[in-house]
Order: structure tokens, then C-alpha cells, then sequence
């Protein structure tokens, strides 16, 4: 006998060969020229990571640059001591006073802002020099800048912002000659590439400032420039060093070519075990499933962990779906005897036959107006159950029909019945079975009236936290401990009625609660003889929810 073929495996293995060989292919190219396009890459890369280092720590310079300078022009003009400083006032105490406020002002200034590392002042015709910075370790950088200054004073070269190399280091310096005071500033260009060198991850570079025009572009080297005003930062590193950290990736990719293109077969063979063979099988089983074999098994031990699972997985869907649909029939029967006994409730000989004698004893009477009141109740009940194809109606009706049958009653009874009701605002919008309330008001007055004794009946509806509970209570005859009980263990499925037709109700009503409501929806009973009957109705109901299903399905 042929095998037969299943349409998501044709030529399975040539198109799997064929992937295979599109894959890899085109990969090892790209691979190969990737690797030879990664090194241009890194270096421009690299290129602008120091750019932008470079221009960053400019950036800096250059604020710094700006600060000192408005800091420098801020006390010539502004502070008092130094204007008596730069006046050089004849009375020395006057001016030692002045200088020694001046230099505190100074200080705390020069430490707040971020500036120069140091400033000075220097008084021409008293030869004296006001000066504070920044200590440097194995330097004396007071008296190594007013060394400087005071024998530079007079060059041309000197004004302005300009590097020089004092003691082994090299600062950015600022001399401005004024009428009678010389002052500037200066930055450690030493300590500005100390932190240059933390932000470059090589080993091998240089980092140069210098007044100068940009250096030139040296060969097999990545260089970068940055500059403010006539101070240019110029950083180099050897593209040796850059390509340095690649070229054992590079070899290693070339290898990796070779080997992919010599596992080729080995692979093939692996992915035919791993993945082909076990994916037909379940191919097979889910084509025997779809065509109606429904006791189609899976019945072979996956290759690995995670076919085995999946081989189970299906197995598992196959009884699933056979239990689904034995659930769907008899959950569509039962919810069919639901409805056949619920209307069997709703119709009740005994009811109508009450009815038609109250009707009769009225005729009997001639009250023609509480004939015409019955007459409406009954048909409003017969059009509020057969009018409406819905499972569930508005309580605001619901209680309509409660009301309704209440005033029957009140004629059938003689006044006998009281009804009191407190209903929260939030209950005329939920939705219930029809006639799911009304079994327990009839309930109530079937079994509560006394003779002689007005029947108090009583419904208190609340809705909080999306929770409806309802009240029905009644001071009538109640139920003795024994039958109570009967009752709550007839409602929780431990006991079956003797007589089924005399629980109808109250089995109907629990039944439908947990159909439309869910496992949280309950009934219970409290009931002292002769004092009190308490139905309390309770499901989950979220008003906005089943408010926003409403309004799209209408």
C-alpha cells in the first residue's frame, strides 16, 4: 500500500538542503566582507569618540577660561578692598587691612565657581603681589607665578591667554596689564590631561595643547583636533593600536567561514533527527485529527525533552476536544432542561387557578376596578415572560413585576401584606434573570401569612465593590432547625429533594445564579420559627464592564 503524502512535507529534505545552503552562503560573504569593513569602521569610531572627547574637555577650557576672566574684571571693579588696593593709598594699615579682606573675598570666590586654578593682582607702585590658587604637590605655585609674572610683565608676548611650561608643568596663563595693576589667572594644563587620559581606553597615544594651528595628519594614525581661541588640544592615537584589538577576531571569522561551509552534511543530518522527522509526525497526527480520526494517538517517545512534550501537548488537545464537546452537549441539554422546568415554574396551574377564583370572588362582588387590576397583572406577567428572548432583564422590571404581584396579593389577602423595600440607585442598571426575585416574594407570602397578622415583607438591595447582595425578608411562619437545614443542604448539592417539584424555585433560582454569575454566586438562608425568614442573594457584577457589553452589542 502507497504511503500516503501530507502537503507540509514535500520535498521537505531538498528545500531544507536548499535553506541551508541560502543561509550560509550569503552569511560567510558577508561575514568576510564585514571583517574587512569592521577596521575602517572602528577607526572612525574611534575618531569621533575623541572628537567628541576632545571638544567636551574644550568645551570645559574655555568656560573655565570665560569665568576667571569675569571673576578678575567682577573684583576690579566691584569690590570695594580691591579698588583701595588698586589705589594704592598711602596709609599702609588702610592698605593691609583692604588686601587682607580682599584676598579672603578672593579665596572664597576663586573656590565657588569653577575657574581658573589661581588668580592674581599686582600693585606696580608698591611692587606688591595679591595672589591665590589651588596647591600643586611639590610645587610652590604662589611663588612660582609671581616669579613669572613680576619678570614678564612688561612683554608684549606675555598679555592675554598663553601656555607656558613653569617648573616641569605646563599652564594656561592670563596676563592683563591695567593703569597701575597688573592681574590674570592661570589653569594646570597638566591636570586637565590627567582627566583627558581617564576618558581614552588605549595605551599607546598623545595628548598635546599648544598654541599652534592644528598639527598636520600623520600617516597610520588616528588624530583629532580641537580648539578655542589661539589654544589647540590635539589627540593621536596609531591605528596599530586600534586595529590591535580586532585582528584575532578578524582570523577567527576566517576560520569560521571554512568550518560552516564543512558542516554542511553534518547539519543537514542533525536538523533531519532534531526537527524534520518529529514535526512529520505531528503533522501526521494533526491531518488524521482534522479529517475526523479523532482517536488519533501520538504514541511514539519524542528524540528530545521538548518534542516529547509536544507529542504529550497533543495528545492531551485530543482529549480535550473529545471532552469539550461531550461538556458542550451536555452543558447546551441541561441549560435546555433549565429553561423547560423554569417556564414549567413560570406556568403554574395552581397559580392561575388562585387567580381565576380571586377573578370570580371579585365578579361576585362587583369590584370592576380590582378585576381590571388583576386582569393587567396577568398580562403583564404572561408578556414579561414570553415577550423577551433575553437570559437576563433589568432589575428596575424584575422589580416592576415584584411590586405588581404584591399588590395582587394584598387583594387576594385582604391587606394583609406589608412591603417595605431600600434599594441602592446603582441596582436599576444590573441585569438578573427574569423572575429570579419573584420566586422568593411568592415564596414568602405562600408559606409567611398568618391569619389575623399583616405579613411584613421586606427587600434591601446594596451594591459595593462590584458585588450585589439582595435581601428578601419576611416575619412569617419560618423553618423549624431541621427543615432549615434540608434546605441549605439541598441549596450546596449534599441532598437530593424527595419531591423535586416542591424545590423548584429555590433550585431553579441557584442553578441560574451560578450559570450567568460564576462559582463566587451564592444563596443563603437564615430562619427562626415563627419570627423570620432572610433570603440573602449574592454574585459579582462590575456595573462598567456589563454596562460597556450592553451598549456594543446593541
Amino acid at each position: 500500500m502507497k504511503k500516503k503524502a501530507y502537503p507540509l512535507f514535500d520535498y521537505v529534505y531538498i528545500k531544507v538542503i536548499a535553506v541551508i545552503i541560502i543561509l550560509i552562503f550569503p552569511l560567510n560573504i558577508i561575514a568576510i566582507k564585514q571583517n574587512a569593513s569592521s577596521v575602517v569602521a572602528m577607526q572612525e569610531q574611534t575618531r569621533l569618540s575623541m572628537q567628541n572627547l576632545a571638544d567636551n574637555y574644550m568645551n570645559e577650557v574655555h568656560t573655565r577660561m570665560q569665568n576667571a576672566q569675569s571673576i578678575l574684571v567682577h573684583f576690579l571693579q566691584e569690590d570695594v578692598d580691591c579698588i583701595v588696593m588698586r589705589n594704592q593709598p598711602e596709609n599702609e594699615y588702610r592698605y593691609k587691612s583692604a588686601k587682607m579682606r580682599f584676598h579672603y573675598n578672593l579665596r572664597t570666590i576663586g573656590a565657588l565657581i569653577n575657574g581658573a586654578d589661581g588668580y592674581f593682582y599686582y600693585m606696580e607702585e608698591k611692587q606688591d603681589m595679591l595672589a591665590w590658587g589651588q596647591r600643586v604637590i611639590g610645587d610652590n605655585i604662589l611663588q612660582t607665578m609671581e616669579s613669572f609674572v613680576t619678570n614678564n610683565l612688561n612683554e608684549e608676548k606675555s598679555q592675554g591667554w598663553h601656555i607656558h611650561e613653569l617648573n616641569s608643568r605646563k599652564y594656561l596663563l592670563l596676563i592683563i596689564n591695567g593703569k597701575g595693576i597688573s592681574y590674570g589667572a592661570w589653569l594646570s594644563l597638566d591636570d586637565v590631561q590627567s582627566q583627558l587620559q581617564t576618558g581614552i581606553d588605549y595605551s599607546d597615544y598623545s595628548i598635546l595643547f599648544s598654541e599652534k594651528e592644528p598639527l598636520e595628519k600623520e600617516k597610520a594614525t588616528v588624530q583629532v583636533s580641537s580648539q578655542k581661541k589661539n589654544i589647540v588640544l590635539n589627540i593621536a592615537v596609531p591605528t596599530s593600536e586600534i586595529i590591535g584589538r580586532i585582528s584575532g577576531y578578524q582570523k577567527l571569522m576566517r576560520v569560521m567561514v571554512f568550518i560552516y561551509l564543512m558542516l554542511v552534511p553534518i547539519l543537514y543530518f542533525f536538523l533531519r533527527y532534531l526537527f524534520i522527522v518529529p514535526l512529520k509526525k505531528i503533522n501526521e497526527a494533526h491531518y488524521n485529527l482534522q479529517n475526523g480520526n479523532q482517536d488519533y494517538r501520538l504514541i511514539e517517545e519524542g528524540d528530545s525533552a521538548e518534542f516529547q512534550e509536544a507529542y504529550i501537548s497533543f495528545n492531551q488537545m485530543a482529549e480535550n476536544i473529545n471532552q469539550l464537546k461531550i461538556e458542550s452537549y451536555e452543558k447546551e441539554i441541561a441549560r435546555q432542561k433549565m429553561e423547560l422546568r423554569n417556564l414549567q415554574l413560570q406556568i403554574r396551574p395552581h397559580f392561575l387557578l388562585n387567580t381565576f377564583n380571586l377573578i370570580y370572588t371579585l365578579i361576585q362582588r362587583k369590584e370592576y376596578d380590582l378585576i381590571q387590576d388583576v386582569i393587567l397583572y396577568l398580562s403583564d406577567y404572561f408578556r414579561y415572560i414570553f415577550r423577551t428572548h433575553k437570559e437576563l432583564e433589568m432589575f428596575s422590571k424584575e422589580f416592576q413585576m415584584i411590586e405588581n404581584y404584591i399588590k395582587l396579593s394584598g387583594i387576594r389577602y385582604f391587606g394583609r401584606i406589608d412591603f417595605k423595600y431600600e434599594i441602592d440607585p446603582e441596582l436599576e442598571s444590573v441585569r438578573i434573570p427574569p423572575l429570579l426575585l419573584h420566586n422568593f416574594i411568592e415564596n414568602s407570602i405562600k408559606h409567611g401569612v398568618k391569619k389575623e397578622q399583616i405579613l411584613q415583607i421586606t427587600i434591601i438591595g446594596e451594591y459595593e465593590e462590584q458585588m450585589v447582595t439582595i435581601y428578601i425578608m419576611d416575619d412569617g411562619n419560618g423553618f423549624d432547625k431541621s427543615k432549615l437545614e434540608c434546605e441549605r443542604k439541598i441549596l450546596k448539592g449534599e441532598i437530593q429533594p424527595k419531591n423535586p417539584n416542591a424545590h423548584i424555585g429555590l433550585l431553579n433560582s441557584y442553578k441560574r445564579l451560578k450559570h450567568f454569575y460564576g462559582e463566587s454566586a451564592n444563596i443563603e438562608i437564615e430562619s427562626e420559627p415563627g419570627k423570620l425568614t432572610c433570603f440573602k442573594i449574592q454574585f459579582p457584577y462590575n456595573l462598567e464592564v456589563k454596562n460597556d457589553e450592553t451598549t456594543n452589542s446593541q
